[in-house]
């Protein structure tokens, strides 16, 4: 299974600043772990498939996560994640809470299908680490990532 953002979507006012720089690394790392969702896994009778994550910023009070969506023939499932609009003084700050409410998401799919979400957290942990300490350097949009910026991992 492969873990992917395929993109942000925000409603009319709404709007989060988060770069491939930030969700390379979080993809690359969350794959790493190796993950699968078991009920999918019978379903597609394979572990090689898509989980993907619609990142969606919201002003309306909804659910945390809405899905699934699957589809067989394409062997993907489709979950959304939505965020609660607030606005931040800082870009620090607007990405803690955006990993932490991505996170939560992640974590409230894994508990459903009765996967160990372990390693998650650490993940999300070490990206905002790595925030923290160059802001600016996930602040960029980058057109390939640099294998040293996967590396300091």
């Amino acid at each position: 299974m492969k873990i992917n953002f395929p993109f942000l979507w925000a409603e009319v006012g709404v709007y989060y600043e988060i770069r491939n720089t930030v969700f390379n690394p979080l993809i690359e790392n969350l794959n790493k772990l190796n993950k699968t969702l078991p009920h999918y896994d019978k379903l597609f009778k394979t572990t090689d498939y898509d989980l993907f994550f619609t990142i969606s910023a919201t002003l309306e009070n909804k659910d945390l996560v809405y899905g699934p969506l699957a589809s067989s023939k394409r062997k993907v499932v489709n979950f959304s994640i939505f965020i609660p609009y607030k606005t931040f003084n800082c870009y620090t700050q607007q990405m803690f809470y955006m990993l932490d409410t991505i996170e939560e998401g992640i974590i409230f799919v894994f508990n459903k299908y009765k996967v160990d979400p372990s390693g998650v957290k650490e993940v999300f942990e070490k990206l905002k680490t790595l925030i923290a300490k160059d802001p600016e350097k996930y602040q960029k949009w980058l057109k390939d990532i640099d294998a040293k910026d996967i590396d300091e991992w």
